[in-house]
């Protein structure tokens, strides 16, 4: 995969943010979306003062679930049938996490 695009990460607005994340079904398993969204926790709380950073995830996505865990999220509740995945309506988790709960685990990036 060397050289070539395997997914996105973004956040948006000051202070409270929503964290986002996609790879391409070949990059699955290989701990992208977790080095992302590290990446962009780090950068948000540090650099941009962030207070707080929630994420939606698709109830049945236990892979996504896993990446905000392993990053101390908070699940807060669920949103009912508040998106379409593959032409089913589905549910969403919601989970947060503040600014004095963020600590960096040790475990969550690997070196490649």
């Amino acid at each position: 995969m060397a050289g070539s695009l395997v997914g996105v990460a973004c956040m948006g607005r000051i202070r409270s943010t929503a964290l986002g994340y996609g790879c391409a079904d070949t990059a699955w398993g290989h701990g992208y979306a977790t080095e992302a969204a590290l990446g962009l926790l780090q950068w948000g709380f540090a650099t941009l003062d962030l207070n707080r950073v929630h994420a939606e995830v698709d109830t049945r996505d236990v892979a996504s679930t896993r990446v905000l865990e392993k990053l101390g999220s908070v699940l807060e509740g669920m949103m009912r049938e508040d998106c379409i995945v593959n032409g089913e309506v589905s549910d969403s988790w919601v989970y947060g996490l503040i600014r004095w709960e963020w600590r960096i685990p040790s475990e969550t990036v690997r070196t490649r």
